[in-house]
């Protein structure tokens, strides 16, 4: 919005404006247009898995982020990943604001209950670090500093004698066994 103090707007910022606007309204309308054919296109004969299914399966996924993101501010990827979770991505400063005061509460009510200072510290650690279902799922049970505990094992087994193919089949070992180790 141009206020009374800035100046007139020329011919050229005009025209970008107006073109960004169509953009938009494209994009929307195009969103709308794939949510609604995308599974009817699936639905149709002859119904089979090839490319073209999963084509139309990831128009409408798009679609779906698109639409959602455009209403609420948020995509569904970012709901499901957790990645509106941390403070950066929080709509407004007022949020921000708010999620402030209520850790704090929460904290205040915590150490009031009795819990230690280092454990409620420990615990605003662990839920700022929580990754959401596919971090969970992507890294598994892994903790930070991971890749440093992993160089240190391979240097070690390197200086140990063992090569990087002994290396490889104790990892796929762990992951047969599922980390419990056991005779090969």
């Amino acid at each position: 919005m141009t206020t009374p103090s800035d100046p007139p707007l020329t011919r050229q910022e005009k025209l970008h404006l107006q073109r960004e606007a169509d953009y938009k309204r494209f994009k929307t309308t195009a969103a709308y247009v794939f949510l609604v054919a995308s599974p009817i296109l699936i639905a149709l004969p002859p119904r089979r898995m090839n490319m073209l299914t999963a084509l139309l399966g990831g128009a409408f996924g798009a679609s779906a982020d698109h639409v959602v993101r455009e209403r609420t501010g948020r995509g569904i990827l970012d709901r499901v990943s957790g990645a509106a979770r941390t403070d950066l991505s929080l709509p407004s400063e007022r949020a921000r604001e708010v999620r402030a005061k209520l850790w704090e509460a929460k904290e205040r009510r915590l150490r009031e209950e009795g819990m230690s200072e280092e454990e409620v510290l420990e615990l605003r650690e662990r839920q700022l670090a929580d990754r959401g279902v596919l971090g969970s799922l992507w890294m598994g049970g892994e903790t930070g500093g991971w890749r440093e505990r992993r160089l240190r094992e391979e240097r070690e087994a390197l200086e140990s004698g063992k090569g990087y193919g002994d290396l490889i089949r104790e990892h796929i070992w762990d992951v047969w066994t599922w980390g419990k180790g056991g005779d090969k």
